[in-house]
């Protein structure tokens, strides 16, 4: 039973009863900061892929870095409350266990500065603080509830719970976002932070005498035995989550595998001020001269996460092939349809960033100049387009796969000036719910599908009628237009907003019948 904060704190009420309103203080400077990330940041852009821009505005930065430093040290002021309530030197000394992790990594990672202005990359200094924080954080749960596991049981059960909640979510959080975030473990963060300032709350209501609403084992008394298969049920849990990551493998694992071995390397480009990567995997076979498959994820995603969803590495094993996976900033592409909250990431263009990278790989790897490509999904479907119209010289063909080309007010009649025929492959499911193919207002206007192609047609100089094939519920209509270039739609019935499993082998084969149509063609 716990005793009494009197009988336990002669001597040290004053500052036991200032330690406990410091814990509750941790969970009112959480919310502060909290609000202040939500309302200073565009959500879309950065809440959930990217907490750690949130420190990128300089206006804000500093207040920030104030409110997590005064989180911090109300936290370490409950740690050292809990010290003088423990009943050894070595407790005391355990008791203190969490607060490396909860001041100093943290307000480490707060003091960083992203590594461009932009506030697009992450520094190294922060990705390691942002590591400590996930790792340090649940063990130094685990050793506060060993200082009080005797003067305050319930507490100690809460701690240990607290911790497992921190282990789960913090595995899920960083598998989760590892398809989409150079920087996985900044997602854990988010409520790794929140449960800790939860503990902390908790721990300033103990010091502070609400003993009784911890006193679990008054309330429940758990036998021994039940104490034993509390920790095995914990441990288990911890176990399945860990195997539950086993799908994360099996899915990621090839890529994965690719990169440890070379096949895939991920490469750093200077484009304006902003540090951009994107991912070149090379087959083991190349062909004298490769074609270049550039390949677009979609919003919030990474090349990393294009590169395992698509499996066009098969394909470049197949023809020879380069292919090339880049990462978006933030949210995603600056495609057709920004607007004021939507799409724009200052300091950064896209356009330049896809031309340099393609300069690049032609120059270094003896890219064939008439076999450029370039497919994405979703938004990454949207640059497709914007990339087909504005690089029309240099790019052959374009395969976007549920993507969309459209102006602010939904109408396909978007600036495309093209100075010579761009072959289009346009894969799309009547299902789609997230870029409809009837077009309307989902988060923005997007433009019915057959008006984006009616554009396209008058592009390329199309022909009519067209060829209609149905292959199950695949219909493939395609029309033959000037130089020698096609443009194609392959509607799957049914088909929901995803990456279709045969898209890739389609979409390359598309690819190789159809190279860069000659100048003026």
């Amino acid at each position: 039973m716990t005793r009494p904060l009197v009988a336990a704190t002669t001597g040290h009420p004053r500052f036991l009863r200032a330690a406990g309103r410091a814990g509750l203080l941790a969970m009112i400077a959480w919310a502060i900061v909290a609000v202040i990330e939500v309302g200073r940041s565009n959500v879309g852009h950065s809440l959930i892929s990217r907490p750690e821009r949130f420190f990128s505005d300089p206006t804000w930065h500093l207040p920030l870095v104030l409110a997590v430093a005064v989180m911090g040290l109300c936290e370490a002021a409950a740690c050292l409350g809990l010290a003088v309530r423990a009943a050894s030197p070595r407790l005391r000394l355990a008791a203190l266990g969490p607060v490396p992790a909860l001041l100093g990594f943290r307000l480490l990672l707060a003091l960083q500065l992203p590594s461009d202005p932009g506030g697009y990359s992450v520094s190294g200094p922060a990705a390691l603080a942002a590591w400590l924080v996930v790792m340090f954080v649940p063990l130094g749960l685990v050793m506060a509830a060993v200082a009080v596991r005797r003067i305050g049981p319930g507490l100690a059960w809460l701690s240990a719970g607290l911790a497992v909640a921190m282990v789960v979510v913090a595995v899920w959080a960083t598998a989760w976002s590892a398809r989409s975030a150079p920087q996985p473990q900044l997602l854990a963060i988010e409520p790794v932070e929140g449960l800790a300032a939860a503990w902390s709350a908790a721990v300033g209501g103990w010091l502070l005498g609400w003993s009784e609403s911890f006193d679990f084992e008054r309330r429940w008394p758990i036998p021994a035995p039940g104490r034993k298969a509390s920790v095995a049920l914990a441990l288990a849990a911890v176990v399945g989550v860990v195997g539950a990551s086993g799908s994360f493998v099996k899915a990621y694992g090839p890529t994965i595998a690719n990169q440890l071995t070379g096949r895939t390397t991920v490469v750093r480009l200077q484009e304006g001020e902003v540090d951009r990567t994107y991912r070149i995997y090379r087959p083991q076979n190349v062909a004298a001269r490769p074609g270049l498959v550039v390949v677009l994820h979609g919003s919030f995603g990474s090349g990393f996460q294009a590169e395992t969803m698509t499996g066009f590495d098969a394909q470049a094993d197949r023809l020879g092939w380069i292919a090339v996976y880049p990462d978006g900033v933030a949210d995603g592409w600056d495609a057709f349809g920004s607007g004021p909250t939507w799409g724009q990431h200052p300091g950064a263009d896209d356009v330049v960033f896809i031309r340099q990278l393609i300069t690049s790989i032609e120059a270094s790897d003896g890219v064939d100049p008439d076999r450029v490509y370039v497919t994405g999904h979703s938004r990454g479907g949207m640059m497709t387009y914007r990339l087909g119209c504005v690089l029309s010289a240099v790019v052959a063909a374009i395969a976007p796969v549920s993507g969309n080309m459209a102006t602010a007010s939904g109408s396909a009649d978007v600036p495309c000036p093209i100075t010579r025929p761009v072959s289009v492959l346009a894969i799309h499911g009547t299902a789609d719910g997230t870029i409809p193919m009837a077009g309307g207002r989902v988060d923005i206007v997007f433009s019915p599908m057959a008006d984006v192609i009616a554009r396209w047609r008058s592009l390329d100089g199309c022909s009519e009628p067209p060829t209609v094939a149905v292959d199950g519920a695949a219909t493939t209509t395609a029309w033959a237009c000037s130089g020698a270039s096609t443009v194609e739609t392959l509607i799957i019935d049914g088909g929901c907003h995803c990456w279709p499993s045969d898209a890739s082998r389609v979409i390359a084969d598309f690819f190789v019948a159809h190279p860069r149509v000659p100048a003026g063609g």
